[in-house]
């Protein structure tokens, strides 16, 4: 039996508070169906910045020990990274969604054939209830069937919305959910063909059923119709992702355009043999084919649109579309993210600073390893301390800009924000004596025209493969596990030597004083542990170059 074993469940949630509590009120009965089970506890992952699932999750829950687990990223991918942080001492983890209710021994069967099997995911059944009087057309087209596999049967990748995942196996290998894709989807997807690619099995679960009752609105032709859509989006975009070269990548693009304009061909054949035929299915999965293709085709481009594109969010116009296809295989709009090299290195680079309090704590630690960084310096941080500044320079490290102050480039006119990063730059390189190379927008604010202004001022904008988390409220430990995961050579790490104010122009919330000394100390223990040696960018880049990627963000 399952001795010994610890269950986290978790349920990524946004703005669905109805449906978390009707949720909620089933578990216990499914928990009971569990047999020697050291625990199982409950984390509502909300995903909403507003906070709308606190008082359901923080509400008295017979029978169910739940936390309450705020990820206010904007994206299931974040809610789902997050999700894995904060489970960090349990054995297993099983991903359900807000708008699923799990039938009897939906989490038992998951449970049974993880042990029976020793699959590292193990992936449940999800069946949709269509709201009656549902379009006939939308039932025809056959896009809310999920097959039924075979019991044990291997698969090559996985739905996250049941979905079982054996954390030690995860954290010996190191893997995450790719945060970066943001309100896109296809998170889960990309998670489980990683889990494959390192050598995991996932297995199916067809006894362990969770049931999707579908929202009226969802239950259009529209709606269907960009589903299909986003599936041949989503199928582009993980095939970018997983490809290794530009090469690779390169014949990706190129087999899914072709790939895309098949779909369209033999969607279009079947929706004119619908017609002639008079035949519903025909044609609803006709019209399923042709939008898959064009999903293939726009993913294979980079004008993939976001599956969950959130309330107040603009609709796209055709010109953004084409704008946003230009930018797609543009080579322009490219940020820095990461350092291709063979190096056992990670790059670590500190914002915010020159800190009087902190700053010469942090060049301690460092020194006392060994270690160098990258200070993304402020201007009006330089001014007032300039004798940190020249111990920073003294003691190793690269300095680079940050900005005159901690503003959003992004909320100055082209002329300013042209301005702004001429003279800074001149300054920073008149106070430091060296060349300023990098830039860092605030909160990694970029616009296409703050992204030209950045490069007209001739500085290369760098940006971060993960963070430290210490922008934000959150426990020591959920900012280690999330510095850490998915950590590899030639990663950047964002993290802070002080926390920008009124001083430097903005009026961010206060967050809840922290050692940013241990948290860096401990931090570095980790990857030490893992044969990985902390460096500056400019130390990295000896035996590396930049790994860039398009990320615009207002």
């Amino acid at each position: 039996m399952t001795v010994g074993v610890r269950i986290a469940v978790a349920i990524p949630t946004y703005r669905r508070p109805e449906r978390l509590r009707d949720l909620l009120a089933v578990l216990p009965a499914r928990f009971a169906e569990l047999e020697d089970v050291d625990s199982v506890e409950v984390f509502v992952v909300d995903n909403d910045p507003d906070g709308s699932a606190a008082n359901v999750a923080t509400a008295p829950s017979p029978g169910l020990r739940v936390t309450y687990a705020p990820e206010p990223t904007p994206g299931i991918a974040a809610a789902r990274q997050h999700a894995l942080e904060v489970t960090g001492g349990f054995d297993l983890l099983a991903f359900i969604d807000d708008d699923e209710v799990p039938r009897p021994n939906w989490l038992r069967a998951l449970v049974d054939t993880w042990r029976r099997t020793g699959a590292a995911a193990v992936a449940g059944h999800v069946h949709t209830e269509f709201p009656q009087g549902t379009d006939a057309w939308v039932l025809a087209s056959g896009l809310f069937a999920r097959p039924l596999r075979a019991d044990g049967e291997p698969l090559p990748a996985a739905g996250a919305g049941n979905l079982l995942l054996d954390l030690t196996w995860i954290r010996q290998k190191g893997i995450v959910f790719d945060t970066s894709l943001g309100l896109s989807g296809g998170e889960d997807t990309l998670f489980t063909r990683a889990v494959v690619r390192a050598g995991g099995r996932v297995v199916a679960c067809p006894a362990s059923v969770a049931e999707d009752s579908l929202e009226a609105e969802r239950a259009t032709r529209s709606f269907a119709l960009a589903r299909a859509r986003h599936h041949g989006q989503t199928q582009s975009v993980i095939e970018l992702r997983m490809a290794g070269t530009r090469r690779d990548r390169a014949a990706s693009r190129m087999r899914n355009v072709v790939k895309g304009l098949g779909w369209a061909a033999r969607g279009t054949v079947r929706c004119v043999a619908g017609v002639v035929s008079g035949s519903l299915s025909r044609r609803a999965r006709g019209a399923r084919d042709v939008q898959r293709g064009v999903g293939l085709v726009q993913g294979a481009l980079g004008a993939a649109a976001p599956e969950y594109a959130r309330g107040g969010e603009p609709r796209r116009s055709t010109r953004t579309a084409i704008l946003r296809l230009a930018r797609g295989i543009s080579p322009v709009f490219r940020s820095a993210v990461s350092v291709r090299t063979h190096r056992p290195v990670v790059i670590l680079t500190l914002d915010d600073g020159p800190d009087p309090e902190w700053t010469p704590r942090i060049l301690d630690e460092l020194a006392s390893r060994g270690a160098t960084a990258t200070f993304f310096v402020l201007l009006t941080r330089t001014r007032a301390h300039p004798e940190i500044l020249r111990r920073i320079l003294a003691e190793g490290h690269e300095v680079a800009l940050h900005g005159a102050d901690h503003r959003r480039l992004t909320s100055l006119s082209r002329a300013e924000a042209q301005a702004m990063l001429h003279d800074s730059r001149a300054e920073l390189e008149a106070q430091t004596g060296v060349p300023i190379r990098w830039y860092r927008p605030p909160y990694g604010a970029l616009s296409p025209s703050a992204w030209w202004s950045v490069r007209r001022a001739g500085m290369i904008p760098v940006l971060w493969t993960t963070s430290v988390l210490d922008g934000r409220d959150a426990a020591h430990t959920e900012r280690l596990a999330r510095a850490t995961a998915g950590i590899a050579p030639g990663s950047i790490l964002l993290a802070h030597d002080s926390r920008a104010g009124a001083a430097d122009g903005v009026a961010d919330p206060a967050i809840t004083p922290f050692d940013r000394v241990a948290l860096i100390s401990d931090v570095l223990d980790e990857y030490e542990r893992r044969d990985l040696r902390t460096v500056s960018l400019l130390t990295a880049l000896r035996s590396g170059r930049l790994r860039r990627r398009m990320l615009l963000v207002g």
